[in-house]
């Protein structure tokens, strides 16, 4: 998964399972012909009716959580860092990498060259936190830990937002299921995704300054001038 937005998302509802709609249709035969409290014909829905009746379930909506890298957890980047760049140095020749967009084709050759085994999936993640500098320098993005029921990541964020970009696991993932890896093709896609955060937020301030002006407009708002 590229990224994770984490925003307020409607409720999913599905379907009632089919006992539930037998027993449904029974009481409703039972009660046809009959009124509800309120004097009301009760309504009499078809089987099919009863089977895709929105039931709705509660969504958990809780934020994550946040927070700065430790020294600790900075050490471990760095580490990680250093085995791509002495790889990149060793097989390829190229002793400095920018962490610019301009170092993506030096991590293709990496990949093309069969450099990094299938099987070490942390170089796999070494080169994800690599490419993830590149992301971070050229798409304004900030190394943070994300945590959240299933545990923590180690995230790009968006700005102050709940919009994350998890580049750690991008192309292990990718080497996991069998995909070809294009990272140019990768990084056009996170491009995409950080414009859509922008947008996204973009509106969000749009938003709110209609409602301050509305508000501003409003009888709430009115003060009558002084006798």
């Amino acid at each position: 998964m590229i990224q994770r937005s984490v925003t307020m998302i409607p409720s999913h509802r599905p379907s009632a399972p089919a006992w539930v709609a037998a027993l449904l249709g029974a009481l409703m035969c039972q009660a046809s012909g009959e009124e509800g409290a309120s004097g009301a014909p009760v309504p009499l829905l078809s089987e099919e009716e009863l089977t895709n009746y929105p039931f709705s379930i509660p969504v958990d909506e809780t934020p994550p959580k946040v927070e700065e890298m430790s020294v600790g957890e900075q050490f471990i980047l760095d580490s990680q860092r250093s085995d791509i760049e002495d790889l990149v140095a060793r097989k390829l020749g190229v002793l400095y990498m920018k962490r610019s967009r301009e170092d993506l084709p030096t991590l293709q050759r990496l990949v093309d060259g069969g450099h990094i085994p299938t099987s070490r999936t942390k170089d796999w993640q070494s080169l994800g936190i690599v490419f993830g500098d590149i992301l971070a320098e050229e798409l304004d993005l900030r190394w943070v830990i994300y945590e959240d029921e299933l545990g923590k990541s180690r995230a790009l964020q968006f700005g102050k937002t709940l919009s994350f970009v998890f580049p750690v696991t991008m192309f292990s993932k990718r080497v996991q299921f069998g995909q070809s890896i294009n990272i140019l093709d990768v990084y056009r896609k996170v491009e995409a995704e950080v414009a859509g955060f922008a947008a996204h937020e973009a509106a969000k301030v749009r938003y709110a300054d209609n409602e301050r002006r509305l508000r501003g407009d409003g009888d709430e708002d009115y003060l009558p001038p002084d006798p």
